[in-house]
């Protein structure tokens, strides 16, 4: 925990600016009892508030703004879990495909990569939709991200306990991937993101096509879903290199281009 501790201060450094690092220091020491038990530094993320977070990843500025922010601040802009070693790319007019958008902050650094990139985004929580449509008109990407309020593929466990349990998932609908290919008129994308909770395996049915469609993708793979390395092996032969997987425990995070 101390070496992320101090790789998340220095990273706060770099993207947001010594002085959102210092209030973040404070912050995790103010929450610290609760960090400890937990094992995870969500309190003091939370105790950041609502923002605006003004963030910077070389030529990508964005402003992240809502409850939650600072935490896909760190994940999405420190971490840079799907950016890695220069790994986001997108070419001019690129589609990103967001799979489990959450409240934006990948999005949003998608389109600030490139001014002329679109993303279709897919969240099907009430509270995160609207988090999404703020972080867009925040930074003036609204007529750039189109969002898709639905669960997309096969429905994982996680999914089920989110639809059961949480009523802003209650009236999600539930949309297979051809027919979700086929509203957006999706050809080819340039960039696909997925962290849908378990159901990203969906990717490996036969019939998919969302893969073979994809130039480069970053798929957070859950374990509890399925086998991570059978994904692995799977994207291995539809055609990608793998770049780096990130491993935290049994689950990963793997960023892969099409070779």
């Amino acid at each position: 925990m101390i070496g992320k501790l101090l790789g998340d201060f220095f990273g706060i450094i770099r993207v947001a600016g010594l002085i959102r690092a210092l209030q973040w220091a404070a912050a995790v020491a103010i929450t610290l009892p609760t960090a400890l038990k937990t094992r995870n530094l969500l309190a003091a993320d939370a105790a950041m508030g609502t923002g605006p977070f003004d963030v910077t990843s070389g030529k990508a500025r964005a402003r992240l703004v809502g409850k939650g922010a600072f935490s896909g601040l760190r994940e999405i802009w420190v971490r840079e879990v799907y950016s890695r070693d220069g790994f986001l790319k997108i070419p001019d007019h690129g589609l990103v495909v967001d799979l489990g958008a959450n409240m934006g902050n990948f999005s949003a650094m998608a389109l600030a990569t490139n001014p002329t990139a679109r993303v279709i985004a897919v969240e099907p929580g009430t509270h995160n939709v609207a988090k999404f449509q703020a972080t867009m008109a925040a930074n003036g990407f609204t007529d750039r991200a189109q969002l898709c309020r639905a669960f997309v593929g096969i429905f994982s466990r996680q999914q089920d306990l989110d639809v059961a349990n949480d009523a802003n998932y209650a009236d999600a609908e539930r949309l297979s991937e051809p027919d979700f290919i086929a509203r957006y008129g999706i050809e080819r994308i340039a960039f696909l993101k997925c962290d849908i909770e378990g159901s990203e395996y969906f990717l490996l049915e036969p019939e998919s096509r969302l893969l073979d469609m994809a130039d480069r993708v970053g798929i957070e793979v859950h374990a509890f879903g399925g086998d991570p390395h059978a994904l692995l092996n799977e994207l291995r032969g539809r055609g990608f290199n793998i770049e780096k997987t990130i491993w935290d425990g049994d689950d990963c995070i793997a960023l892969a281009v099409r070779s």
